[in-house]
């Protein structure tokens, strides 16, 4: 080699003859030294060079356990009525009425033929609530006045002291949505006929229009004087009426909302319930501070 070290040269194994490779580990290198230099001599042997500095991995607790931090299991109660209205639209092909319908049997094994309550029209008895299911609670603890179920069954709706709509999953009973309706407490709450339509009242005598996505399209702050305890639609939609403390009775056309027509109570006599039937209104009186005495047409 031209530019080799002889003594280097010497160190190194003679190479193989014959096609024949050594065997074992490679051979080692020798090591390369290092000329010490003014600037190295001045460091300690021991000096390592700092860092990023370490930060401490964040804790919600304040403890080790941290995203680790095992939940209670609790139960939640669900109420799933979809297997019987499946079973419904099975046998209505075929079934004209109770006289086709099979009795139900009172054992476990007959609860796969379980109908809705639209089938046994015939019989209110199987409709009775008569089994507690499950508590909720609002975040505002308020009184709640009235409560509706939406057309479809899939929620409620409450109205409260303080003028909000809550959303209620029917089903897992649990909070899906809130929402400031009116500005002083809701009084009543009715949805039309044709399941497009909902209005309510409040304590100011304010009614309003929403439609099934809880849209405000309409308001009339000058409906009543006093509060608006009930409301009721007719068969076709076209009318509703209203009845309030200020002892007035009032039917109104939905389409324009105006008021056509209205009924004056004796003064010590506050409306209460208030039903538009087609050729009459039902309407429920009761003394002011007093509880309900009499209906009267």
């Amino acid at each position: 080699m031209m530019y080799g070290d002889p003594q280097q040269q010497q160190n190194q194994p003679p190479l193989p003859q014959g096609g024949e490779f050594p065997r074992g580990p490679p051979p080692s290198l020798p090591q390369m030294m290092r000329q010490p230099s003014a600037s190295s001599t001045t460091l300690n042997s021991e000096y390592h060079h700092p860092g990023p500095p370490q930060i401490p991995p964040y804790e919600a607790h304040g403890d080790s356990f941290a995203a680790k931090r095992m939940r209670k299991m609790t139960q939640r109660r669900a109420v799933d009525y979809t297997s019987t209205v499946v079973r419904y639209m099975q046998l209505r092909t075929w079934q004209r009425d109770s006289r086709d319908r099979t009795t139900l049997q009172p054992t476990p094994a007959a609860a796969i033929d379980m109908l809705p309550t639209a089938a046994y029209l015939d019989n209110p008895s199987t409709s009775f609530a008569a089994k507690f299911v499950h508590t909720s609670l609002n975040k505002n603890r308020c009184s709640i006045n009235c409560v509706l179920w939406t057309p479809t069954g899939r929620r409620l709706i409450t109205g409260s002291q303080s003028g909000e709509f809550t959303l209620w999953n029917g089903q897992s009973f649990n909070f899906e949505m809130i929402l400031q309706a009116h500005d002083q407490a809701i009084r009543s709450m009715v949805w039309s006929h044709n399941d497009n339509w909902m209005v309510s009242g409040d304590d100011g005598g304010t009614i309003k229009y929403w439609q099934n996505n809880m849209n405000n399209v309409k308001i009339n702050k000058s409906s009543h004087k006093e509060s608006v305890r009930d409301l009721s639609f007719c068969r076709t939609d076209l009318k509703f009426c209203s009845c309030s403390d200020d002892t007035t009775v009032k039917v109104w056309d939905f389409a324009r909302c105006q008021e056509e027509r209205s009924l004056t109570g004796r003064p010590w006599l506050g409306c209460q319930k208030c039903r538009l039937a087609p050729y009459k209104i039902l309407i429920g009186f009761r003394r002011k501070r007093q509880p309900c005495e009499a209906l009267g047409c």
